[in-house]
């Protein structure tokens, strides 16, 4: 039996983390480095942590300096504003592939996500 938005309860922040992580497709944190967005661990000790930094500044609407402060306050990663941008530009293609997951395990046509 799957995650499904019915039987969702209300959680705190850390149990939210590990819903969210259920919707993504198998092998995600791999795919991070096969895919080019976490090829070295110099600044992220995992790619839970890229990821977790990445959605504050895509999800959470902030500015690259807000999202490193934030990432910092969170014991998540220190970097600077300008890393995070190359690590954002490097995960395009981590990020379309785990799109592109998902939309496979609810079953939608991917595509809308060829063109990517």
């Amino acid at each position: 039996m799957g995650v499904t938005m019915e039987n969702l309860q209300w959680l705190d922040d850390e149990d939210d983390w590990q819903v969210l992580t259920k919707f993504l497709p198998t092998g995600w944190q791999a795919g991070a480095r096969r895919l080019g967005a976490l090829k070295r661990c110099r600044k992220f000790e995992s790619a839970e942590g890229l990821l977790r930094t990445l959605l504050i500044h895509l999800a959470g609407g902030c500015s690259l300096r807000e999202t490193v402060v934030r990432a910092k306050q969170g014991n998540i990663a220190s970097i600077s504003d300008v890393a995070l941008l190359k690590r954002l530009r490097a995960s395009g293609e981590w990020f379309r592939w785990m799109t592109v997951g998902v939309y496979g395990t609810m079953g939608r046509e991917t595509a809308c996500c060829h063109f990517w």
